[in-house]
Formats: C-alpha cells, structure tokens, sequence
C-alpha cells in the first residue's frame, strides 16, 4: 500500500504560472496554485495579468488543439474547397440555429454540443446550411456574454492598457463572438460562409419569435437579399430536438451525404445505408470533415493547460467517471441494479458504480505471452477524467498491487499509472458543482467561468484522442465521445465505419442516436 493516502497528480513543475514565459503560448485567463490541491483560480492582481498578456504573441495556434481528433482524421481539403467555392448566391436555404433559447446555454458541455450536433444534421439533412445565431452582447444573460467565459482576447486593448480601470469595468469588443460561438469556430463547408440572413429585416427578437411558432420547420421566414429570396428555418434546442423526433425516419440520400462533405463515391455507400450503418457514416463523414472545430483562443489555452500537468506526448488510455448530479435521477436505478447483482440487497454500499469497475474492462487476455508462455507487462497511461476526483483517488490508493503511489499492477499484468486534471470539483463541470450552479450559492463570473471552460474541453479532448475510451452512456459526455470516436474505413472494407476503442463500463450497452 502507498505510505500518502490517495495519488498524486503528475506534474511537471511545481506551479504553471513559473512554467509559462512571455515568449511562450500563454494560458490567456488562469494559472495553477502552488501545491496542485485541484483549483483554477483567478490571479490575485487581475488586471496586471490581463495587461501582461496583452505583450504576447498569442495568435499562433497548434493545430493539434482545434479539435477533438487527431488532425490527420480530418480531410482539410474539403474546408479549402468550401472557402474556394463559397458565394452569397449559395445562401438562400438556411438553418439558424439559436442555442441560446429553452436554457439549453446553461446545460453542460455534453449536452450544448450534442444539442448543436442534432443541428447540424438536420440542417444537413434538409439541404441547408447551419449557422449559429447567439444573443447580441448586451441581450445576453451571461456576463461576458457567453456561458463559456471570458479569454482575455474578448477585451478592448486600450481598456485592459489603462492603469485607471479593473476588470470590473472592461467591455467586450463588440465583434468578440459570444454564446455558443465563443466555443466553436463553424466551418465554411457546413455555414456556407454565409453571414447571419435579413440582418436589415429581422432582429435577434424576431429570429426567438419564430423559432418559438410551432410551424418553425414547416413554414420558413423569407426575405430578400443580393436580388434573390432567402429561405430560413429558426430553431432552439428543444425546436430542432422535437422535430427530429417527429420524422419516422431519415432517407439517406447522395445529396445529404454531399452536403456533410462526402466525395462522390462516399456519397454512393452513404445512399445504400440505413438505421445504424446510416448513422455512424454520417458522424464518420462530419469528423472527417472537421465539425466541432474550436475557437484559436480555445485552443490556444487547452494546449498550455494539458501541458501543465505532464502527460506524456505518447499512446495513453482514458477513464471517465461521472457521479455527481448524475447519480440523483438518471443513474440512481442502474447503481441500485449493479449493487443487488452483487448480492447487496436494500442500503448500497456506495450511490455509485465503484472505480474497480472501470478497471475491469482492461483485461487480462490482452497482454501479450512470450516465447515461454509467460504474460507479460502492458504499461498504460491511463487519464481519468471524473467530477469525484477526491474518492476516486482514495479508492485508487486503498487497491492492492501498488508499484507505487500512482502506478498498480492489475490483473497480473496491466501497469497502470494514472493522470488527473489539477482541479477541484467545481472546476470538472462548465456550470460549477453541476447544471444548476454552485450548490453553496457561490457568485459565478466570466474569468472562473471560462477556467473551468478550458479545464472541461481539456479533459474531452483527452478522452476523444485516447487509444481506449473506459466510460458509460448515461451521460452527455459518454455518448457525445461515442460520436466524436466513429471514423470511416477504407472503401473496400466490409464494414464502412468504425468507432475507436470503447468500453462501456456499465449501464446501456448500445449507443443511442448521435447527438442524443
């Protein structure tokens, strides 16, 4: 057994503000305390930090952040060809998407994206492009408006330059995208490149009201722009939700396919699909083309964010581990049920699935057997991403087979040693100790906001890129990493798609539709 009481979280040095210069990438809004107890927290002299930052070059961004694949999954060609094509006359059928509306903004993470993923391929499917419509700045609730937080680049220089002012007291540009935008950077092969439609027509108020009509999707708003007419449906969350629940079912066709950025041969197996197959080729063929691509700023502060705590630039696997308000409603009967399999019958001894089954998923049958008929050693890196970070420590640290405080041998054969995001709790989840907020009434702000912003895409883009996913489908992020993990095979393959590595630890075992 390890002599300290849980692991301890890997890391390169002992705090990230003494790691970071002002020739290097710079985490725009927060840095880690000294001794790595779990909080982001903003520095003490706020505004000194901002201005410091303003002396840095922070536009260069790594590819490798934008998104939730590896870069090399993603065809850039098909993003080139669109900005190559891209014309207002290619603008008259669109889907306007407004994520703020039915309080789908003050949802998590999983839930906003797989929301907008739902979107994208009914847009899609109907023919149309997708943009996102958010709140203008001054309608929106959040401050900084946006419920992803505020990055230093959403600041007027001259503002943040004046010893006069504080943080108070700085406004965001005006142009600064906000709301859902403020996350994702769309790309021009699924908005056509095409701007926000009857600007000189309709208001953001207008564009609520009609996306409330119950006739939304049957009977679009036109207008008239560039001598042509302009055909768009409005929707919000629950809007694009219902109708895609409405249809008895989705026709692929060559034509959807197309508009998800297939080539033509792509766009004939995609026509000969249906149910599952359907489906899983047509999330294959969104990330193939890029969709969830992030905001530079995004990217640029979850890079030097993951660098921070030492995770090794090598093949790693990943466990995700959802309690919290999680284990309220939705997972409570499935806990119940995993209990009394086990014999326990009325009080369970915990209100959650326990640590030591996640890590039975990693098999024995799996380690390789040498020449002499030996098993021998498998060592993972294993990244666990949890919103219970400090039970789950402690059930590491009391599992026997310790190499040492952070490494176990299990099964006889797999070498764990795990990694954990330097935050506390409150800090796992975007809206802090879940989607209601702060369960001690704590005030919220837009610099906290976007810590934990950064500090939640940071542990998604880890699972999604890790060799092998350990998680469940009965959460958001469970189900939206499914849909983040399919790729396309190789066009003669019997199979047309695949999903990278994935062990569903407990609960549904079949995924649900994506986006859902």
């Amino acid at each position: 057994m390890p002599s300290s009481p849980m692991p301890p979280i890997r890391r390169g040095k002992s705090a990230i503000a003494t790691a970071l210069t002002l020739s290097s990438l710079v985490l725009a809004s927060f840095t880690l305390n000294e001794d790595y107890q779990g909080s982001l927290h903003t520095p003490a002299n706020n505004e000194q930090y901002y201005r410091q930052l303003l002396e840095v070059n922070s536009s260069i961004v790594n590819e490798k952040y934008s998104t939730l694949q590896d870069v090399n999954d993603i065809d850039q060609s098909i993003e080139r060809r669109a900005k190559a094509t891209a014309s207002a006359y290619k603008c008259d059928n669109m889907l306007l998407y407004l994520p703020d509306m039915d309080h789908f903004s003050a949802h998590g993470h999983g839930s906003q994206i797989n929301t907008y993923i739902v979107s994208v391929l009914t847009g899609t499917y109907l023919n149309r492009n997708v943009l996102i419509l958010d709140p203008p700045n001054d309608k929106s609730s959040y401050a900084g408006a946006s419920q992803f937080g505020c990055p230093v680049d959403a600041f007027e220089e001259n503002q943040m330059q004046s010893k006069a002012s504080s943080s108070d007291s700085w406004q965001v540009k005006e142009d600064f995208p906000g709301g859902l935008s403020r996350l994702i950077d769309q790309p021009t092969w699924l908005s056509g490149g095409c701007p926000i439609p009857c600007a000189d027509t309709y208001t953001y108020n207008d564009w609520v009201r009609f996306a409330r009509s119950p006739t939304a999707f049957k009977s679009p708003i036109t207008c008239i722009e560039n001598g042509q007419t302009v055909n768009v449906i409005a929707t919000s969350g629950r809007g694009v939700r219902n109708y895609f629940d409405s249809l008895d079912q989705f026709v692929s066709s060559e034509g959807w396919a197309m508009k998800m950025g297939a080539t033509s041969d792509e766009a004939k197996i995609f026509s000969t699909l249906s149910g599952t197959q359907m489906w899983d080729y047509a999330v294959g063929l969104m990330n193939k083309a890029g969709f969830m691509r992030l905001q530079p700023w995004i990217a640029r502060d979850v890079e030097v964010f993951i660098q921070s705590f030492g995770l090794k630039d090598e093949a790693y696997d990943a466990i995700h581990v959802r309690r919290g308000d999680k284990l309220i409603k939705e997972a409570r009967g499935q806990v119940m049920r995993y209990w009394s399999s086990r014999g326990h019958r009325g009080v369970a001894p915990t209100n959650y699935i326990p640590f030591v089954h996640y890590l039975d998923q990693f098999k024995k049958a799996e380690c390789p057997v040498n020449e002499h008929g030996e098993v021998e050693r498998m060592k993972r890196i294993v990244y666990v991403a949890t919103d219970d970070p400090v039970v789950v420590k402690k059930e590491i640290a009391d599992l026997p087979h310790h190499i040492d405080e952070s490494t176990i041998l299990w099964n006889g054969c797999h070498e764990l040693s795990f990694y954990f995001n330097p935050t506390k709790e409150s800090g796992f989840h975007l809206n802090g100790d879940g989607e209601r907020g702060f369960l001690d009434g704590s005030k919220d702000n837009c610099f906290d906001r976007y810590h934990r912003n950064i500090a939640s895409v940071a542990d998604m883009m880890i699972l999604a890129k890790s060799r092998t996913f350990v998680g469940e489908f009965n959460s958001n992020w469970g189900r939206l990493l499914r849909t983040m993990r399919v790729r396309l095979r190789d066009s003669g393959d019997a199979e047309y798609s695949k999903t990278l590595d994935m062990r569903i630890a407990w609960g549904v075992m079949q995924p649900r539709l994506p986006g859902w």
